[in-house]
């Protein structure tokens, strides 16, 4: 698909969430492919994707057999992704970690580099999305949750880093590098209080 007007991307866009809600989930994946293919960093037409994959695709269906093959078929599509990426082709190292997400939608790796590539450009709240949707599928990853804290403290939203690091910490509670990020965010909420009094 080449570049498409916004109306007809948000037009398009309401034909893949219908799609959506009626459970046609073949055609919702053609179209949020297709936005996608327009405007990669497009973060509803992505999640919606994603959605449609884990829906279309249950679990259960996903034997023994098929998460081998998925998994020696993703280690060679994440190095292809990578060398991409050092190049500097974002579009294309997406579209590369996307096959993985097509063939097994709980690959939380694939979706920890979209939110790498995402936040290596400076896009943290697709970067966001990506982390919560992995987090959504192994909510005990606590490396997925030390780099949400990590990408929220950077976005300036305190209350959503402290939630995530707390909740690595119950995990893991010698994490030493969420511990220190747990006490720095409370230095900053002091600090934050006394320049609100003095205001």
């Amino acid at each position: 698909m080449d570049k498409i007007s916004q109306q007809d991307l948000t037009e398009f866009y309401n034909k893949g969430a219908f799609a959506f809600e009626k459970k046609n989930y073949d055609y919702a994946i053609e179209i949020f492919s297709q936005i996608l293919s327009s405007k990669y960093d497009h973060l509803e037409a992505r999640r919606y994707l994603h959605l449609s994959l884990r829906n279309k695709i249950d679990k259960a269906s996903l034997n023994l057999i098929t998460n081998i093959i998925n998994t020696i078929n993703s280690f060679f599509v994440t190095l292809s992704a990578e060398g991409m990426s050092k190049k500097g082709n974002l579009v294309s190292a997406l579209e590369l970690y996307e096959k993985i997400i097509t063939k097994n939608p709980y690959d939380t790796n694939a979706l920890k580099k979209i939110s790498e590539l995402f936040y290596k450009n400076d896009l943290f709240s697709q970067a966001i999305q990506n982390l919560e949707e992995a987090k959504s599928i192994y909510s005990k990853d606590v490396d997925i949750l030390k780099r949400l804290g990590e990408i929220y403290l950077k976005k300036g939203d305190y209350k959503n880093a402290k939630s995530n690091y707390e909740a690595a910490l119950k995990i893991n509670p010698h994490t030493s590098e969420v511990l220190r990020a747990l006490k720095n965010l409370d230095a900053l909420g002091t600090i934050q209080e006394e320049f609100g009094k003095g205001s």
